[in-house]
């Protein structure tokens, strides 16, 4: 089987959909020894974050992702190319895709919190998302709660949306306990901390961990004692409104997955306090890496941790109440650093692998059958 794959979404900086594309892939080549892949980059130094072999070829298209001039000229190029099947793993496929078709959508937050994106966005989803998704052949989401999102907001059938869950690396695992504090302070951390993973969008709902945290570090808990300072990974100074770091609140860079995985690992407990998630990729990290995980009660969140977080209601009171247990009750935060690991032991690339070749073959079995 040889696929186009589109990989323009990297661009020098690894986050969220990239990561999905970049580990899809790996795992597709581990499972299936016949695949081969023409992906598409922006510029030729991306093709170093590629899987490397004979059955990877990059091809420069430097054009971005959601631009106009994606829909203008992808189609020629996928014209010109001899490939079964064309994947894009992030929401922007050309409308007019030549051939076969599968593209992936994480999550609809733009519809969903409309209030926090422009016109440009609503457009966006009205003139290319929602038609390319018609079109495809199936669409890809990584959670049951956003293919809800999406049979809803883009009126999909039901059975044109696969779930197909993320993996997680295998940088993220877990820290012995006496390793913890050393690792933390190796890091430039204090050697306790509570720690927030996100960006600025206001989704993310990190301002409300911030007043959690200094609702915390006003009235401890009994039994808490000094109640940790806050550590925010993803987030520069002057990001969010009124908050800045001081020694109680360090902002933290994510500099890659190792330095990243071993923050969550040595942390006391890791909040994830969103208003809406796709997904939740950081969850899941925090639980591969043994971490006490406090989670919002919403959208994907419930489904991805199960039983192995403490969720609550996403706002300030909520938050302090639940990393106020994990602070004072050692059997709860024993149990969740023994279960989250189990839980995403659940979650594999290996796994999303086989679902998305499954859907590869079913499409170009029946477009072959067509008469």
């Amino acid at each position: 089987m040889n696929i186009c794959y589109d990989m323009r979404v990297y661009t020098g900086q690894m986050h969220g959909m990239a990561r999905y594309g970049l580990e899809l892939l790996r795992a597709m080549l581990d499972e299936d020894k016949d695949l081969a892949a023409a992906v598409l980059v922006r510029r030729p130094e991306h093709a170093s974050i590629l899987p490397r072999g004979p059955r990877i070829v990059a091809v420069v298209a430097n054009f971005a992702p959601y631009g106009l001039g994606g829909q203008l000229k992808l189609p020629t190029l996928l014209r010109a190319m001899k490939h079964d099947l064309y994947h894009c793993p992030f929401y922007a496929p050309p409308v007019v895709a030549p051939g076969p078709m599968v593209m992936t959508i994480h999550d609809l937050i733009h519809l969903r919190f409309p209030q926090d994106h422009g016109l440009r966005h609503r457009l966006f989803y009205k003139y290319v998302v929602g038609p390319a998704a018609h079109k495809a052949g199936a669409v890809l989401t990584v959670s049951e709660h956003s293919k809800r999102d999406i049979c809803e907001l883009l009126q999909l059938s039901p059975g044109k949306v696969v779930v197909t869950p993320n993996g997680v690396s295998g940088a993220f695992r877990p820290l012995a306990a006496a390793d913890r504090p050393t690792m933390a302070t190796s890091l430039g951390l204090p050697a306790r901390y509570i720690l927030g993973v996100g960006n600025p969008k206001p989704h993310k709902n990190l301002i409300a961990l911030v007043e959690a945290h200094r609702m915390l570090r006003a009235t401890p808990p009994t039994g808490a004692g000094p109640v940790p300072p806050l550590v925010l990974a993803g987030v520069k100074k002057g990001e969010l409104r009124g908050v800045n770091p001081d020694k109680d609140l360090v902002m933290f860079p994510i500099a890659d997955d190792v330095t990243l995985a071993t923050a969550y690992a040595a942390a006391e407990a890791v909040c994830i306090p969103s208003l809406y998630e796709g997904f939740g990729l950081p969850a899941l990290e925090a639980m591969a890496c043994g971490a006490p995980l406090v989670a919002s009660n919403r959208a994907s969140l419930p489904e991805v941790v199960g039983e192995a977080a403490l969720l609550c209601e996403p706002e300030p009171a909520a938050i302090a109440e639940a990393l106020g247990r994990l602070l004072v009750d050692e059997v709860l935060n024993r149990r969740l650093r023994l279960a989250g690991p189990e839980r995403a032991a659940l979650f594999t690339w290996a796994k999303a692998a086989r679902q998305t070749l499954a859907v590869y073959r079913r499409l170009l079995g029946q477009e072959q059958g067509r008469p």
